[in-house]
């Protein structure tokens, strides 16, 4: 059971062909030889007994709607059977870097786990796999190549089991056909469409097909011969219009039939026609020549000229009984409204889907749509197609290949209390496409991040700590601080406060500070005050910019007491290779806790002076340790402060 469109076969004879084919308009003969030899790689791997998708055919249809020659280059390189095969430094030493990272992204795109039926593609799944694919590749080429990737792959879907055939379909139509409509790509879009609705519903789609009374290249026959007559008119009336049309297709009749509640022989609008003129009333004087000739429809008219809809979106809707009594809607706009319907926001591919514009999405589609048309290298061209609306978000994967969307700069303690509260809570680490992270480190788009668990750890009160950056997100503190305040609840928060200052607390009283009454997870610092306590203030209130009676402020974080004592050493010393190495090789050996290192270098004299903040125990030697740090090479003095 095939589309009517594709054969199954390839749409060349042999290697000859295509490479003439696909060398047709190149004349740098630098790129033709780049382009035969990515050719002969994919060929001397193809085999007969592997049904994956051939990036010769991809390259054929890429060819087929107008890309630039590095994109062909790349799409050939994308083969799944070289993937494993040529390294992308061997790529980049064969052909250029911009064609090897080309590839490879789209060689990333193409490795995404496939339909699963287990996975359940809500919108907003969908949504966000769309939005990963164009927020994760810096050349949105990539994703024109993975579609058409998707193309083959339904148009070879016929080999598959009812089951597979069913879940590509599926994710086909939640993902890849919105993003083809996205980017503006019809030819690739409708296809996709009518191959997914095949599978999706067979039946239906056989009714459908059935049930028209002619074939696709007849109704479009009819719309060419109905475009021919109307044109001649509205030259005999001195009006200068552009009118075009297309038979609507399979999957887009289903859909009108769903939302229309009628039949397939009740739709008034089968086959489409739009005709564009200079103004508004040469709009309303097609309308007249439109109607004036052929016997129209009146419950299919809508002029939404005079009643514009609320987003803007501007044009006459008609329908009328067309040649061999074939039903044509007809729109009717002007080259602004049409401007409007195509860039504002009413855009078609926005207006089918019913959602908002954006600028920078809209710059890069008009740039990939311009490509389209007019194939060129123009860097500045390919600097537009890096997408750029999406750069306020991060999406990432989970292990089983759901997208979470999280705000950028979240962090992997952020992904887990993203996924469920109790694996944040039980979070001991984090791993980023098999590498491990801290858990303050922060997700890149596209990684696929697993988080690592013990039923038996929970949340640390220095996850709050502002200058750590364990978290981001008010979700993530909200839970951390929540989970926090039940635990701690029978111990004063000013037990659960720390400073790095060398003179820290000490035996100092800490009191709330009554003007802002600082909370667990707020972000703190300390006021001294003349009697001799610290008074503690959100960071934010007025009175902990400054002391009041000149004396310092104190830095002030969330954690446990303990017994160790905070030192800070001042250490003097001729620089030379290893110098830090050694220094902290002692400490190590002393199981001396470091906190904080701040070294400075004077490059006239090599001199250097270090400031090491360190925790010991209160039974460690202070002045054995600095003892032991002097005898070091180089070394002249350690003192603690």
């Amino acid at each position: 059971m095939k589309h009517s469109s594709f054969s199954g076969k390839p749409e060349y004879q042999n290697f000859k062909e295509l490479d003439r084919f696909l060398s047709e308009g190149i004349k740098d003969e630098t790129t033709k030889e780049q382009l035969n030899k990515a050719l002969q790689f994919v060929y001397d791997v193809q085999d007969e007994n592997d049904h994956r998708p051939s990036s010769l055919d991809i390259a054929y249809t890429l060819k087929k709607l107008g890309v630039d020659a590095q994109t062909l280059i790349a799409a050939l390189l994308s083969d799944p059977r070289l993937r494993d095969n040529l390294d992308p430094i061997f790529l980049e030493e064969q052909f250029n870097e911009r064609i090897a990272k080309l590839a490879n992204h789209v060689n990333w795109l193409n490795t995404f786990k496939e339909a699963d039926l287990s996975i359940d593609y809500i919108p907003e799944q969908a949504e966000a796999l769309r939005r990963l694919l164009l927020a994760t590749v810096n050349d949105v080429r990539a994703v024109l190549i993975r579609l058409v990737f998707r193309l083959h792959r339904l148009r070879k879907l016929y080999e598959e089991d009812s089951e597979t055939q069913y879940a590509v379909a599926k994710e086909t139509l939640d993902i890849f056909t919105p993003l083809a409509n996205r980017l503006g790509i019809g030819q690739i879009k409708w296809e996709m469409e009518d191959l997914a609705f095949r599978y999706l519903e067979p039946e239906k789609y056989m009714s459908i097909a059935n049930s028209m009374d002619v074939n696709r290249a007849k109704r479009e026959s009819i719309i060419n011969n109905f475009v021919e007559q109307l044109q001649g008119l509205l030259e005999k009336n001195n009006i200068k219009a552009e009118a075009y049309g297309r038979a609507k297709h399979l999957y887009s009749i289903a859909k009108k039939m769903q939302r229309k509640n009628q039949e397939c022989h009740e739709l008034a609008d089968l086959l489409a026609v739009r005709v564009i003129v200079e103004n508004v009333t040469e709009c309303y004087q097609v309308l007249g020549i439109v109607h004036g000739l052929w016997k129209h429809l009146p419950q299919e008219f809508d002029d939404y000229i005079a009643n514009t809809k609320e987003n803007g979106y501007q044009s006459i809707h008609t329908a009328i009984f067309g040649p061999e009594q074939q039903i044509i809607e007809v729109q009717i706009r002007t080259k602004d409204m049409q401007e409007f319907a195509e860039h504002g926001v009413a855009a078609h591919w926005r207006y089918k889907e019913g959602s908002n514009q954006d600028q920078a999405m809209e710059k890069t589609i008009e740039a990939l749509r311009g490509m389209l048309e007019n194939p060129i290298d123009d860097d500045a061209l390919l600097e537009e197609l890096k997408p750029t609306f999406f750069n306020d978000r991060v999406y990432v994967l989970t292990p089983k290949g759901n997208v979470i969307d999280l705000p950028q700069k979240a962090t992997a303690l952020d992904f887990a209390y993203f996924v469920h509260t109790e694996i944040g809570e039980h979070c001991i680490g984090a791993k980023a496409n098999g590498q491990r992270v801290p858990l303050s480190y922060p997700l890149k788009s596209g990684e696929r991040v697993e988080i690592l668990t013990d039923p038996e750890s929970t949340p640390k009160l220095n996850w709050l700590n502002h200058n750590k950056r364990f978290v981001t997100t008010a979700r993530a503190r909200a839970n951390i601080r929540n989970w926090l305040k039940t635990h701690y609840k029978d111990t004063h928060f000013t037990q659960l406060i720390l400073s790095d200052s060398h003179s820290g607390l000490g035996s100092r009283e800490i009191l709330t500070a009554p003007c802002c009454h600082p909370q667990i997870g707020d972000r703190i610092m300390g006021v001294y005050q003349l009697d001799g306590t610290i008074q503690v203030h959100r960071a934010t209130c007025p009175n902990a910019s400054k002391s009041k009676h000149g004396l310092p402020t104190l830095d002030l974080e969330w954690g446990e007491k303990t017994d160790k004592l905070r030192h800070t050493v001042h250490l003097e010393a001729f620089d030379r290779q290893g110098l830090l190495q050694d220094i902290t090789t002692l400490l190590n050996q002393s199981q001396v806790n470091v906190l904080k290192v701040n070294s400075e270098t004077d490059l006239a004299d090599q001199s250097v002076t270090m400031e090491l903040f360190i925790e010991l125990e209160p039974e460690d030697d202070l002045k054995h340790l600095l003892k032991r740090m002097e005898y070091i090479p180089n070394v002249i003095k350690a003192n603690a402060a």
